[in-house]
């Protein structure tokens, strides 16, 4: 196998590993939330289960991708950011469900706010305000969710050529002495250079700490600086630390001792960092750094490569002014004119997706209408339905063009569609059920028949029926086959019974009879054994789905009698048989509750009993196209005449025995209207062909019998007498045109007997 066709298996075989492993995680929740009667599904279980499979194909398609082999060539690159986007969209679900739902409960100060400090001031903003909640969280995925790519950080170094005084520095053109530089704040206020190394170096570690801040590790920036030999830079970002007094830990091994913690002039620390920010001289990356921690927007935008670049600075700052509008409620820190900080005009989240969607940078604008994006921007700003909406209007445009929604999306929005409904969002009904009944039809198309009901299971119950009845009709195995994929249908607790009696009605539909309009009599001359058409025998199976549980033998039976009456008015007397015999024995005994109507019964009966009769007398014309030649030996033909004496005598006592009945007379109902005239017709039919079955059976028999010459004569009294309620059978065969081929037929016999000097009226 090459190495095209090789990803290309892999591919496949993931999905299809995909589509079993999201419905195990739904399964797994469904059970145990009926298990402990609670909700139907734990959301918070589903998510993080759901973003853990996500996140682990995103680092399975990195891994490729940094082996290099095929990552550019194919779709490879864009289904890993597909798997990257998703797993960004669980886990700012799971952000905010932890946030607003396994969040501790703040932790009671006292009565006293004015004493508490700072941190207990934001601690409780967090606990009580339920905007500054979510857009912290918000800011928070946004930093778990940046790449990691913190740039390496290297060390700066003196030239062994250069004077101790000149350290790490080149001098200006313009200086005569040499002048010792040790201070970090040489390059600013003298204006001098570092040496081309270290000012590489010195980038460097500058992007690494925007990145670690970027990331929403601080702590981490504060080490690279460090570890860079620059610790008064470390210090310089500790100064966003909230002031606090601590309390020791009883446990030494934490090694904190009690005392002040943070910074209690936060705010002449922020205004120091937005004065840096705003110096035009300095490094991009240095200004960002120290925009980033007062929470300035416009120094930090020239270092923002990403949609979330840009999202998280303006969150970053909408959260930094909420602290800082918290303690100036509080005459903590306080605004210094000299050192002013900055003054946000982002207020809310919605401006901060508008700021970001009419950007001036046309890239940033597609950005923001990438699907994910705009799914997580809807979840942010709490617009879920209406993107639903939308979502769902225009998938269907797509798919009445050819382009239905991406696979890849459509798993997504069915288990986000169900995951709003478990946490009661408000989801507008039909577009939801629309997402999941996409997804169902998807997974039908791919052969998930066993998963496909667990989410059908979520549909309204006419859905339900429509799309497992739809994956029904394309099986076409054995009935064992098919039965075996009843059991996800009934695990699920669908209707089981109306399933099944909508895939036979469908399958009944597909392979109707084209036949309506043939040859009774030359229907009628055929073996009651021959063989089916392909539409006869189509129909015939389909109805195997109603008889693998006794509760479905009712509507089986409407259905088979049904059927059996087309085919019969028809003269398909073989395909009514064939029906007949692929039904259980049991099937007229059995309905819901162990009831079954009397009529539906009966008419079942009645069709076995003109089967009987027909079998029985083909049984009699091969016996008598058998019947021995001249020449025979004696042995043979005494031998055939036994045979015959016999079935002869049984044949016309079957079919007299049958006109005599009331054949189908006693199954035609009031109001049943059209049921009641084509049985009315079906006794038309096949009465006239038992009485001139029964009058050939007589007359050819009489050779061997001859008493039967004079019965295929008497025939013309049981043709002619009155029944009770019933028609009399000449008006039977006269309403269906052959009366005069039955009494030319008993002339014949009269005749016969004249000739024999036998009188047919002499009994």
């Amino acid at each position: 196998m090459d190495s095209q066709h090789s990803d290309r298996f892999h591919e496949q075989s993931e999905a299809g590993i995909e589509y079993k492993t999201f419905a195990g995680v739904l399964e797994a929740s469904q059970r145990a939330g009926k298990e402990q009667g609670g909700a139907q599904l734990d959301a918070a279980y589903i998510i993080s289960k759901l973003e853990d499979v996500c996140s682990k194909r995103v680092q399975q398609f990195e891994l490729r991708k940094n082996a290099g082999t095929r990552f550019q060539l194919s779709s490879t690159e864009e289904e890993h950011k597909l798997w990257q986007s998703e797993s960004h969209t669980w886990l700012l679900l799971e952000t905010l469900f932890n946030a607003f739902e396994r969040q501790k409960p703040f932790s009671d100060k006292g009565p006293e706010a004015l004493e508490w400090s700072d941190l207990d001031l934001i601690e409780h903003l967090h606990s009580t305000d339920s905007n500054f909640k979510h857009h912290s969280a918000v800011k928070s995925w946004l930093e778990v969710i940046a790449p990691v790519n913190i740039t390496h950080i290297g060390t700066k170094r003196i030239s062994p050529s250069a004077k101790p005084a000149g350290t790490l520095f080149s001098q200006p053109a313009t200086t005569s002495t040499q002048t010792n530089y040790q201070d970090p704040d040489a390059t600013t206020r003298d204006g001098v250079k570092l040496d081309e190394y270290n000012q590489r170096v010195e980038q460097g570690l500058l992007q690494a700490v925007w990145e670690y801040i970027r990331r929403g590790q601080i702590q981490e920036a504060k080490e690279a600086c460090e570890k860079a030999g620059e610790p008064w830079r470390a210090e310089s970002i500790s100064g966003g630390d909230l002031y606090s007094v601590s309390t020791a830990f009883t446990d030494p091994k934490y090694d904190r001792l009690d005392g002040p913690i943070g910074n209690k002039t936060r705010g002449l620390w922020k205004g120091t960092c937005y004065a840096l920010a705003k110096e035009t001289t300095a490094d991009q990356y240095e200004r960002a750094i120290y925009g980033a921690l007062c929470g300035d927007v416009q120094s930090v935008l020239p270092v923002c490569s990403s949609w979330e670049d840009h999202a998280w600075v303006r969150y970053n700052a909408l959260v930094e002014s909420m602290v800082e509008d918290r303690l100036s409620n509080f005459n903590r820190g306080g605004r210094s004119k000299t050192l002013p900080i900055p003054t946000t005009t982002v207020s809310n989240a919605k401006d901060i997706f508008d700021s970001i969607g009419n950007s001036d940078d046309q890239q940033l604008r597609n950005d923001s209408k990438d699907m994910f994006k705009t799914i997580q921007t809807s979840i942010i700003l709490g617009q879920t339905d209406q993107m639903l909406t939308k979502m769902a209007r225009e998938a269907k445009g797509a798919s009445n063009n050819g382009a239905p929604l991406r696979p890849h999306m459509l798993r997504f929005m069915a288990h986000f569609v169900l995951l709003l409904r478990a946490k009661n969002f408000n989801v507008p009904k039909a577009d939801g059920d629309f997402f999941i009944k996409s997804y169902v039809d998807f997974l039908i198309s791919k052969r998930q028949y066993n998963i496909a009901p667990l989410y059908a299971s979520f549909l309204p119950r006419q859905l339900q029926i429509e799309t497992c009845s739809a994956y029904l009709k394309t099986i076409d195995g054995s009935k064992k086959e098919r039965q075996g994929y009843l059991a996800n249908i009934r695990k699920h607790g669908l209707d089981l019974h109306s399933i099944l009696t909508a895939t036979v009605d469908g399958l009944l539909e597909k392979n109707k009879s084209v036949s309506e309009g043939g040859d009774v009599k030359a229907g009628l001359k055929s073996s009651i054994s021959a063989p089916t058409t392909a539409v006869e025998s189509a129909q015939i199976k389909s109805l195997e789905w109603l008889t693998f549980e006794t509760p479905q033998y009712l509507e089986c039976l409407h259905r088979s009698n049904s059927l059996i009456r087309q085919y019969l008015a028809v003269g398909r007397l073989n395909a009514a048989f064939a029906l007949y015999k692929s039904l259980p024995e049991d099937i007229a005994q059995f309905g819901p509750m162990g009831a079954m109507p009397t009529s539906l019964r009966q008419e079942h009966i009645y069709y076995g009993d003109l089967f009987a009769a027909r079998m029985v007398l083909e049984q009699w014309r091969s016996l008598l196209k058998a019947q021995p030649k001249l020449g025979t030996s004696r042995t043979d033909e005494l031998a055939w005449g036994m045979q015959f004496k016999k079935l002869a005598p049984a044949t016309a006592a079957e079919l007299e025995g049958l006109l005599r009945s009331k054949w189908l007379f006693d199954c035609i109902l009031l109001g049943d209207d059209v049921r009641g005239q084509q049985l009315r017709k079906l006794r038309q039919i096949y009465l006239s062909e038992l009485a001139l079955n029964l009058h050939e059976v007589y007359f050819q028999s009489r050779e061997t019998l001859p008493e039967f010459l004079e019965k295929s004569v008497e025939m013309a009294n049981l043709i002619a007498a009155e029944r009770d309620q019933e028609v009399p059978l000449h008006k039977e065969l006269q309403d269906n045109g052959r009366l005069q081929e039955l009494l030319s037929q008993i002339r014949l016999s009269s005749l016969e007997l004249i000739d024999l000097n036998r009188s047919p009226f002499a009994y």
